[in-house]
């Protein structure tokens, strides 16, 4: 563990005596989505995902971002899936926020908690579980790959905050 911390939506319905003001703002290029919002009135469930529940950040459509999707994901203790992917073209990136999930990648076994990350590329056969107790949370970023003419796929790439020396940013005396 890092010691940071990282911002996990924790679902749950708001109080009927809660003031709603809070709303999501969409551009042409971007969108704002303030935590206030993030609540189980706007959870999405994914197929072939058992014990899961996501909030769409972004997803694919046209103007917009006809190849990328960006979720948050919850998996409950015992879910998960063992085809996640339904995109084989897909690459994949997985930033795990709360909790701890098992990863596999081409059979090769990974355990990621707060602060952990996964690249997947395209064409990988990967699966993902959640043998702990407590819920896991973790952001989920899918991308069609663009091949480059003369370059292989990229290497799977599992880290984690701990394996990285924070460099402090210039003039912030952190």
């Amino acid at each position: 563990m890092t010691g940071r911390t990282y911002f996990a939506a924790n679902g749950g319905l708001p109080p009927q005596t809660a003031l709603m003001t809070g709303r999501a703002t969409f551009k042409e290029a971007y969108a704002v989505i303030p935590a206030g919002v993030m609540t189980d009135i706007v959870t999405s469930y994914f197929p072939h995902w058992e014990n899961t529940r996501g909030w769409i950040i972004a997803r694919p459509m046209t103007g917009f971002a006809e190849t990328f999707a960006q979720y948050i994901m919850e998996v409950s203790p015992g879910g998960g899936s063992q085809d996640p992917e339904p995109d084989s073209e897909a690459q994949t990136a997985l930033f795990v926020v709360a909790g701890q999930i098992e990863l596999s990648i081409n059979g090769a076994r990974h355990v990621l908690e707060a602060g952990g990350f996964a690249y997947i590329p395209p064409g990988a056969k990967w699966s993902l579980t959640n043998s702990a107790a407590q819920p896991a949370r973790f952001h989920w970023i899918r991308k069609r790959h663009q091949r480059a003419q003369g370059l292989a796929l990229p290497d799977v790439i599992v880290t984690s905050d701990n394996a990285v020396t924070p460099i402090a940013m210039p003039d912030t005396q952190d």
